[in-house]
């Protein structure tokens, strides 16, 4: 059965950071059309602003119109009327189904990518190293610190999502961007096919309100009534699909009602205990203040990630891991060693008779070139380190 109404959505992109004279533009045109539709607050994306829309048409693509008495008509297709939406309200991109209206074009844009502003929360256990490596792996910085419900990373900008190893799952992260809020969640046991990404995610409906004031019981407010109906319901089969994961019949009823509606930091909260986790964890989501105790972890190379990790476990290293740690031992401490090992290797190298060895010749080998690498590794990292204390003590 082909339904008497459809929804069309799409979002247009100005160069204007706040978009407030761009949502009262968008508004006056709608009305003048007199288009049934819903309009989004402004997302303040950087230097741009993204302003969503809904629109109602018909089967065939035509706008639905109604006038004062309630009374609906049709207008021009949705593809036109995109068009003339961009250029009667002047802005940059008409991203109707991810191109643009008007040139055809994909709509893409690195001011889009990477917005500022905003605040992404991971959730967790894990430790600063795992934080450095998705740091690095981003290039984005993070501020980590525990507390009695568990690990927390903060990044001060929007990100959707991230790559995570598996060690850190369970996981979820929350972000927000003015009136945008979004989760995702990674599990144990999810496919390895996801490489690292989130198992599942949602992103919450931006509030927003109808153009046009229909007068009850008519067939205009039917209509508008559909477009709000369909605006703020979750996808209740993407949310079905969490029972693979082992999530019981109850969460996933009781999260049909709370990935409902628009976002907010209370629905934030309400996902959180409906998880198990404590809803409080859901304030470091809000623009503010964080704890004396985070650290912040900057993004380095691939070189500087792993030293940046290693002295990260160094520090929260106790007893035998501590030994085994060589960058908890002080710098000089690494360098003897190195050249220790680096003299123990040469040893098995110089005293070994290699026409009938005392092991098997490849595991002679092996444990020489172990020994060498590693007092390589040790004499290079700790002058290293013995250079930058010195400097630093300039």
């Amino acid at each position: 059965m082909t339904p008497e109404w459809l929804i069309a959505s799409m979002a247009l992109i100005f160069d204007e950071p706040s978009g407030i004279q761009a949502h009262r533009r968008i508004k006056d045109t709608l009305r003048a059309r007199q288009s049934i539709s819903l309009l989004a607050e402004p997302v303040s994306w950087g230097e741009l602003s993204v302003i969503e829309m809904v629109v109602a048409v018909n089967p065939e693509g035509f706008i639905v119109m109604a006038d004062e008495s309630g009374e609906i008509a049709f207008g021009q297709q949705i593809e036109g009327f995109a068009i003339a939406l961009k250029r009667g309200t002047g802005a940059r991109w008409a991203d109707f189904d991810g191109v643009d209206a008007e040139s055809g074009e994909p709509v893409g844009d690195e001011a889009l990518e990477h917005p500022t502003g905003g605040r992404s929360v991971l959730l967790g256990s894990f430790k600063e190293s795992e934080v450095a490596l998705f740091a690095g792996a981003t290039k984005t910085a993070w501020h980590h610190f525990s507390t009695e419900h568990g690990d927390v990373a903060v990044h001060e900008g929007y990100m959707p999502e991230i790559m995570l190893s598996k060690s850190s799952f369970p996981a979820i992260m929350l972000s927000r961007l003015g009136p945008r809020f979004s989760m995702v969640f990674w599990f144990e046991g999810q496919s390895r096919k996801l490489h690292g990404y989130p198992g599942f995610g949602h992103g919450w409906s931006v509030a927003a309100q109808p153009v046009l004031d229909t007068v009850p019981g008519t067939r205009a407010d039917e209509v508008a009534a559909f477009l709000t109906r369909e605006w703020l319901a979750p996808d209740l089969e993407s949310i079905a699909e969490l029972s693979t994961y082992g999530i019981g019949q109850d969460v996933i009823t009781q999260l049909n009602e709370a990935l409902a509606g628009s976002g907010s930091v209370d629905k934030l909260r309400t996902v959180l205990e409906i998880f198990g986790r404590s809803s409080s964890l859901a304030d470091y989501v809000e623009e503010g203040p964080l704890p004396q105790t985070a650290r912040l972890v900057e993004p380095r190379g691939i070189g500087g990630t792993i030293v940046s990790g290693m002295r990260a476990d160094a520090r929260a290293a106790k007893g035998i891991r501590k030994f085994f740690n060589v960058l908890s031992w002080r710098p000089r401490t690494q360098v003897i060693w190195g050249v220790a090992e680096a003299l123990v290797a040469v040893a098995l190298v110089v005293l070994t008779d290699w026409r009938q060895p005392w092991w098997p010749f490849w595991a002679v080998a092996v444990i020489a070139a172990f020994w060498g690498i590693d007092a390589l590794t040790n004499i290079g990292v700790g002058a290293w380190r013995m250079a930058r204390a010195r400097r630093s003590g300039r």
